[in-house]
C-alpha cells in the first residue's frame, strides 16, 4: 500500500512538472523575443500559487501568525542560498525557481500520503488535482531556465527532477501519518516564502514592461482556473 501511494505521488509530481517543461519546448524559439511576457507569466503563476494555494492552506492548518513567520523564514533561507549560489546572474533566477518548486512539492506529497491513509479515494483525487496544478509550476521553472539559454533537454530534465520530492513526501505522509501531517503547514509556508522572494527579487525587477504585466495577469488566471 505504501509503495502504491509513493508511486502515485511520484507520478503526479513528475508528470505534472515534466509536462510543463515539455510545453516550454514549444516556446523555446520565441522566448528571447517575448522574454518580458514569459517572465511575467512565470511570476504570475508563482505568486498566484503562493497566495491562492500555499499560504491559504498553511493558514488553515496552523493559523495566520505562524504562517507569516514561516513564510518570512522561507524568504531568509532563500536569501542565504542565493548568496552562496555560485552561478551566473542569468542562471541564478532559474535555479532559485527550481529550488522553490522542489520545496513546494514535498508538503504536497505529504498531503497526498496522509490523505491516502485516511481514505484512498480522497488521496487519489488529491494526487490528480495536484498533478494538474503542477503543470504551470513546471512551466514557470522551464521558462526561466530556457530564458537563461539552457539546453531544452536539460530544462525538461530539471522539471522532471522537481517533481520527485512529491513521491518522497507521499511516502513519508503514508508511513508516518499524523507526525508529518502536523508539519505540513510549516513546509507550505516556507515554500511560499521561497517562491515569493524569487518572484519579487529575481523575476519582476528584470522585466519591467507592459508585456510583463500582461504575462503576470495571464499566469494568475491560469492558476486560478486550474
Amino acid at each position: 500500500m505504501i509503495l502504491k501511494i509513493t508511486l502515485v505521488g511520484l507520478f503526479a509530481g513528475v508528470i505534472g512538472t515534466g509536462f510543463g517543461g515539455v510545453i516550454s519546448a514549444i516556446f523555446k524559439k520565441k522566448v528571447d523575443k517575448y522574454i518580458d511576457f514569459f517572465m511575467g507569466l512565470s511570476g504570475g503563476i508563482m505568486l498566484a500559487v503562493v497566495v491562492f494555494d500555499l499560504m491559504k492552506e498553511s493558514m488553515e492548518v496552523m493559523g495566520v501568525i505562524q504562517t507569516v513567520i514561516f513564510t518570512f523564514l522561507g524568504v531568509i533561507i532563500t536569501m542565504f542560498i542565493k548568496s552562496r549560489l555560485d552561478v551566473s546572474g542569468d542562471m541564478k533566477s532559474g535555479y532559485l525557481i527550481f529550488l522553490s518548486i522542489l520545496l513546494h512539492n514535498l508538503p504536497e506529497g505529504l498531503a497526498i500520503g496522509s490523505s491516502f491513509m485516511s481514505k484512498e479515494s480522497l488521496g487519489m483525487t488529491l494526487a490528480i488535482v495536484i498533478g494538474i496544478h503542477n503543470i504551470p509550476e513546471g512551466l514557470a521553472t522551464a521558462l526561466s531556465l530556457v530564458g537563461s539559454n539552457m539546453k531544452i533537454t536539460k530544462v525538461i530534465l530539471f522539471t522532471v527532477i522537481a517533481g520527485i520530492p512529491m513521491g518522497i513526501g507521499s511516502f513519508l505522509g503514508a508511513y508516518f501519518g499524523g507526525i508529518f501531517n502536523s508539519l505540513i503547514g510549516v513546509f507550505l509556508a516556507t515554500a511560499a516564502g521561497t517562491m515569493m522572494y524569487v518572484v519579487l527579487e529575481e523575476i519582476f525587477p528584470k522585466s519591467r514592461s507592459l508585456f510583463c504585466i500582461i504575462g503576470f495577469l495571464v499566469g494568475t488566471l491560469i492558476v486560478y482556473c486550474i
